[in-house]
C-alpha cells in the first residue's frame, strides 16, 4: 500500500504538471492522516463574508478542552494545499490536538495595515478563535498559530492586533511588511519561532538592493534578523542569542542554524532557524516545487514549532 507521502507527492506532481505551480482551491483535497478526521465549515464574520475552514479533529480526544493550532495558507491558497504541502495532520495526529485551516477571502490574506479596501482578516480569525473554542471545546488558553509565505505575514499581522487570543505562533518563509512594524504595539508578547531560508528569493534573508526597491514600491519587509529581534524586544529578551549549527541529518544542500534567545522572562520566548542555502519553503516537506528554491530534509519544521508552542499557555 503506497504511504503517505508517496500519495502526497503523487497528488501534488499531477497539479504541477497541470501547470499549477502553486496548488489552487479547487486543485487538491485533503490527503488522509491515520486517526484524524477531516471536514470543512463555513464561518460568517461580521463583515458578511463566508469564509470556509479546514478542520482536523484527532479521534481520540481527553475531555479535557483541546488545544488548537491554525495554520495560515500561502497567497492563492486552499486549506486543502496548506494541508497537503505542510502535512501539518502529522501534528494532530501526533500530539492529539486540533487543526483549523480558514482560508482568507479571495485567497488573499490582509496583512499589511496599509492596504485598501482590505478584507477584516484579523478580526475574522479573533471571532473564528471564539466561535470555534465553544464549537469543537477548545482551550482558550491553548490556542496557537502558524503561516505559510503570506499567511505567516498574516500570523504576524494577528499577533499585533490580537495578542490574546494566541499563546505562541510560528512563521514559515516570511517575516514581517516594515509598515506593520511601525504601527505593531502588542498589548502582550507573543513567543514566536521563526524559519526562514538563505536563498529565498520571495522573502529576502537579508537587505540589499532588492530590499530597497520593496520600500520604494510601498511592500518592504524586513529582513529576517530584524523581524526575529523585533519580537525578541517585544518578549524582553534582550539581543543576545546563544547560536547552534545542527548535524546534517542527510546531504541535500542545506544546513540548520538555531538561535535561541536564552534571556527571555517566564512565559516569553523567541527562536530562529535559519536554513542556509534553503529556499522560499516548509522545512521537511516534499521538495515538489523546484522553482521555490532548495526544501531542507534537515528539519522538520511541524516538529520544531510544536516542541516550541506547547510550552506556552496565555
Amino acid at each position: 500500500m503506497p504511504s503517505h507521502r508517496s500519495r502526497l507527492f503523487a497528488s501534488l506532481l499531477m497539479a504541477v504538471f497541470a501547470g499549477l505551480f502553486v496548488p489552487s482551491a479547487s486543485a487538491l483535497s485533503f490527503l488522509p492522516w491515520e486517526n484524524v478526521r477531516i471536514s470543512y465549515d463555513t464561518f460568517t464574520h461580521s463583515d458578511g463574508i463566508q469564509r470556509t475552514v479546514g478542520v482536523m479533529l484527532p479521534t481520540q480526544r481527553s475531555s479535557t478542552p483541546t488545544p488548537a493550532l491554525i495554520a495560515l495558507h500561502f497567497n492563492q491558497g486552499s486549506a486543502a494545499s496548506m494541508a497537503n504541502l505542510s502535512e501539518i495532520g502529522e501534528i494532530a495526529r501526533d500530539a492529539g490536538i486540533v487543526v483549523l485551516l480558514p482560508m482568507a477571502h479571495d485567497l488573499t490574506w490582509s496583512h499589511t495595515p496599509t492596504e485598501l479596501n482590505a478584507s477584516d482578516d484579523s478580526g475574522f480569525l479573533a471571532a473564528m478563535i471564539d466561535e470555534y473554542v465553544a464549537r469543537y471545546q477548545l482551550d482558550p488558553h491553548r490556542i496557537y498559530m502558524t503561516g505559510h509565505s503570506q499567511g505567516g505575514n498574516m500570523t504576524v499581522r494577528f499577533a499585533c492586533d490580537h495578542p490574546e487570543k494566541i499563546a505562541a505562533a510560528a512563521v514559515v518563509a516570511a517575516t514581517m511588511r516594515k509598515a506593520l512594524g511601525r504601527q505593531c504595539k502588542p498589548a502582550l508578547p507573543t513567543p514566536m519561532v521563526f524559519f526562514n531560508g538563505t536563498e529565498d528569493k520571495q522573502v529576502l534573508y537579508d537587505t540589499g538592493l532588492n530590499s530597497i526597491t520593496r520600500d520604494l514600491l510601498g511592500i518592504g519587509a524586513m529582513g529576517a534578523k530584524n523581524a526575529v529581534q523585533f519580537w525578541a524586544d517585544i518578549n524582553q529578551c534582550g539581543t543576545a542569542s546563544n547560536e547552534q549549527t545542527l548535524p546534517p541529518s542527510v546531504n541535500d544542500g542545506t544546513r540548520i542554524r538555531v538561535n535561541r534567545y536564552t534571556q527571555c522572562p517566564p512565559g516569553r520566548g523567541v527562536m530562529h532557524y535559519t536554513i542556509v542555502g534553503g529556499g522560499h519553503s516548509w522545512p521537511g516537506a516534499l521538495d515538489f516545487i523546484p522553482v521555490t528554491g532548495l526544501t531542507t530534509q534537515n528539519l522538520r519544521a511541524n516538529q520544531a514549532m510544536w516542541t516550541f508552542m506547547k510550552e506556552f499557555s496565555r
